[in-house]
């Protein structure tokens, strides 16, 4: 890796352990794959939350999305002539969304100037098996020589990352969260029935997590590197408890299946970003979705600091 990027990341991890009390020491060494900071983080973003990244037609008038956003109801954006840059979709699908403009969302008004033209679309696949829009104002756009080769840039890089990532035992708290996680593991699942199991191994399994979330950013390409765990998780619950601003409920909890899914749900805690919400389980896909955009994400905090 460049040493620029070594350098930057030692010191930005050093002024976080010196603010938190940790006297935390430098990585002698790491395995990140650093494949270049991304040209534009929002498509670096995209990418990391969708399943699927093609080009197409849309397939709808400018006065149908205008009578759904005007009426507030339930859309059908039909797309035609799919072409895949990442993932794999079929040649025609529809996505169906709600017509209100949502921060966050494709405005109304690209959507308009989109209708009948080429576009280059994001999409998540949702645990119904349907595609949806990606969250961000930049999930539907035009599709130009411009934007395509920007993409399959961004495709090319994060294939990058992942082809050479490996876990890197040299990061900071690795050895801490690698304690943690099998100690996680080695709980057992209590019998059905004994209620005093289940409050014991519920109460150490809370414990733990509360330890992973208490260590922080620092630690959250340690918990990456350990993320791909399908051991099954002794008690299917997990407690988080909501943060500013604006929580609609103080605490949200998730039932998660596998040791995986909880490390993701505790990663979106600390990190606040969400690649493939399998906190309750998931498919086997959505699994290693998950992974591999936590992957890349750790590795770009790694070599560039966010």
């Amino acid at each position: 890796m460049k040493t620029t990027c070594r350098a930057a990341f030692t010191a930005a991890l050093a002024l976080s352990a010196l603010a938190a009390g940790l006297g935390l020491p430098p990585p002698a060494a790491h395995a990140a794959v650093c494949a270049g900071r991304p040209a534009d983080q929002t498509l670096a973003q995209l990418f990391m939350e969708s399943n699927v990244v093609a080009t197409g037609t849309l397939a709808v008038t400018e006065g149908e999305i205008r009578k759904a956003f005007s009426a507030r109801r339930f859309l059908d954006l039909p797309l035609a002539g799919l072409t895949g840059i990442a993932g794999k979709v079929p040649p025609r699908l529809s996505v169906k969304i709600y017509a209100e403009r949502r921060r966050g969302g494709v405005p109304p008004e690209e959507m308009q100037k989109l209708a009948g033209q080429a576009v280059l679309v994001f999409l998540v696949r949702g645990r119904d098996g349907e595609f949806y829009l990606t969250p961000g104002a930049k999930a539907l756009q035009p599709a130009t020589a411009a934007t395509i080769g920007a993409a399959e840039r961004e495709r090319d890089r994060q294939w990058t990352i992942l082809k050479a990532w490996k876990p890197d035992r040299s990061l900071p708290h690795y050895g801490e969260v690698k304690a943690l996680v099998a100690e996680l593991a080695a709980i057992r699942r209590p019998a059905q029935g004994n209620d005093a199991a289940y409050d014991e191994a519920r109460a150490r399994q809370n414990a733990i997590f509360v330890r992973l979330e208490t260590l922080g950013m620092p630690a959250v390409p340690a918990i990456v590197a350990h993320l791909d765990n399908r051991r099954p998780l002794a008690v299917q619950q997990l407690a988080l408890v909501n943060r500013p601003p604006n929580p609609i409920e103080a605490i949200r909890t998730y039932e998660p299946e596998q040791i995986v899914d909880a490390l993701a749900a505790t990663l979106n805690q600390v990190a606040g970003q969400n690649f493939d919400a399998i906190y309750s389980g998931g498919s086997e896909a959505q699994r290693r979705s998950a992974i591999a955009a936590w992957r890349i994400y750790a590795d770009d905090l790694v070599c560039y600091g966010r």
